[in-house]
């Protein structure tokens, strides 16, 4: 670095320093060394691999990353780094960071997701209770109620699963945005996550006249992942299909597997409605946060636009992808695509 450049860094009250992918440092202005002190060791930590893992530093350096920020936690205070350049006059591969104290900020984000939290949880209680009570009078063989009666106990059921599923969206968001969102590393049999999610929804499409079927190989290849959040994605797919597919429709749930020579590269998730399709303008942005399309769905009652954003979030989670073709007036595919080889 030339003469003036370090001078003029020293009057930014951000800490920068110049790193090399050992976590040497050739370069920190006085911010830094404010923050820090003059050993900072944690860096060099940071550089190394430890069990197969490389530290947090080494993703400013992977050909191809795309890592331009990540969080780190120094001396109990929590630090954004962002990397605002790679330094290409070095006989080593070098870059400039500068670490923000962000520790307020994130203890602030924290106290908001555990709030969610509880509130969420208890919230849950008293639901189930309502939705076992609902259950039970209606399961009852032999019981004389009105009509009318039936289909307000019938309205109430479904007005209570739509909360639920409202509840464990909003526990779910609270948890991406925290980023305590995970996936467990267990074994995933995919004809059986199917089954349990259509189960689940199966009297829901009865009982508006959808018929919902399933098919898939028996040769399908098992996956590593969290059977409960691939479980609760075709959920949220099947769900949204439910509302936009009007009386008769039909809604099919199927596998593809996706083969690199004799190998199964990928597994293939196809959800596809004979409803009312979506807009070509409104496809792009199907995934994003509180977004909404414009169809107003058959079932009643709105979401908070996450449910399709959750969906994405699990399943790039599991190193998967999910698309979606549609033809307006026609019906609308989803489509995951989940590795077979790779895990969580």
């Amino acid at each position: 670095m030339n003469t003036i450049a370090p001078a003029l860094l020293d009057k930014i009250p951000v800490a920068i320093a110049v790193v090399a992918d050992t976590g040497n440092i050739q370069y920190r202005n006085q911010a830094f060394t404010e923050a820090f002190g003059l050993d900072a060791k944690w860096l060099k930590d940071a550089a190394r691999a430890v069990a197969g893992e490389r530290g947090w530093l080494q993703g400013f350096f992977l050909a191809g990353s795309d890592q331009l920020t990540t969080d780190v936690e120094v001396n109990g205070r929590i630090y954004r780094a962002d990397k605002m350049m790679t330094v290409t006059d070095r006989t080593e591969p070098t870059v400039a960071l500068a670490f923000e104290d962000v520790t307020a900020q994130r203890q602030a984000e924290q106290a908001k997701s555990d709030f969610t939290a509880q509130i969420v949880h208890d919230l849950r209680g008293p639901l189930s209770g309502i939705q076992g009570t609902l259950e039970f009078v209606l399961s009852q063989e032999g019981t004389k109620l009105d009509s009318m009666y039936t289909d307000l106990l019938n309205e109430a059921q479904r007005e209570s699963e739509r909360m639920m599923n409202l509840i464990n969206e909003i526990l779910d968001f609270s948890k991406i945005q925290s980023g305590s969102f995970t996936v467990e590393k267990e074994e995933v049999r995919v004809p059986a996550l199917l089954k349990r999610a259509i189960r689940s929804l199966q009297s829901v499409a009865s009982r508006d006249e959808i018929v919902l079927v399933s098919a898939h190989g028996r040769d399908v290849p098992q996956i590593v992942g969290s059977v409960e959040k691939l479980t609760q994605a075709i959920i949220n797919l099947i769900s949204n299909s439910l509302k936009f597919t009007p009386k008769k429709g039909l809604i099919s749930v199927g596998t593809q597997i996706m083969r690199d020579g004799d190998a199964t590269d990928a597994i293939v998730i196809t959800v596809t409605d004979s409803g009312m399709g979506i807009k070509a303008g409104d496809i792009n942005k199907l995934f994003d946060k509180y977004k909404q399309t414009g169809n107003k769905s058959f079932r009643g009652g709105g979401g908070t636009g996450l449910g399709l954003y959750i969906v994405k979030q699990i399943v790039e989670a599991h190193g998967g992808e999910v698309t979606v073709a549609s033809v307006e007036g026609i019906g609308t595919s989803m489509v995951l695509k989940l590795p077979v080889r790779r895990a969580a």
